[in-house]
């Protein structure tokens, strides 16, 4: 196996581990803003191997780019007409820890504006995203549009091989 496919084995191998395993736990699930700071962050680290040369030029400037080009290019739909009010939220979310003029449901209406608010159901967002990884994933593995960018991009992480099982920090949530 080459080394540009064990880096890009082991970075969706980290995603699946750090954020689709963390998603699919049911506490986790309760908390819609603690589903879509997961996503986000996901979000965030896919489109630096999905976004044009052009936005990788500019992605430590601003990560408003990549972000709004992975909702239109690789969620596309409803994500893609949501795009401005997604971002929105996740930046009032990351930088903030609020949710702002946006309301969040594990049950109700999917990018729907009710009562000039944006619904989103975390769940429906949850199982969008998983999707979009596993063609993104596809797409490399077939060595097609994506495959060129994760194998120059991903030549830039450090990923850090431990070879016995860590323990959290103190401190750390640890969920049962």
């Amino acid at each position: 196996m080459s080394q540009e496919n064990n880096k890009t084995d082991n970075y969706f191998d980290l995603l699946r581990e750090r954020i689709i395993k963390c998603i699919d736990m049911p506490d986790i699930q309760k908390s819609c803003t603690t589903t879509l700071l997961l996503i986000f962050a996901a979000i965030d680290s896919l489109s630096f191997i999905t976004c044009s040369d052009n936005e990788y030029t500019n992605y430590k400037s601003s990560n408003k780019s990549k972000f709004i080009g992975f909702l239109e290019n690789d969620m596309g739909g409803k994500y893609s007409d949501f795009k401005k009010q997604i971002y929105k939220l996740r930046c009032s979310i990351v930088h903030t820890g609020i949710n702002t003029n946006v309301t969040l449901s594990r049950d109700d209406e999917h990018l729907e504006i009710i009562d000039g608010q944006v619904w989103i159901n975390t769940n429906q967002f949850s199982e969008d995203f998983k999707e979009a990884m596993k063609q993104i994933e596809i797409d490399i593995q077939k060595k097609n549009g994506y495959f060129k960018n994760a194998s120059n991009r991903l030549k830039e992480f450090n990923f850090i091989d431990i070879q016995k099982k860590a323990s959290p920090s103190i401190g750390a949530t640890v969920f049962k």
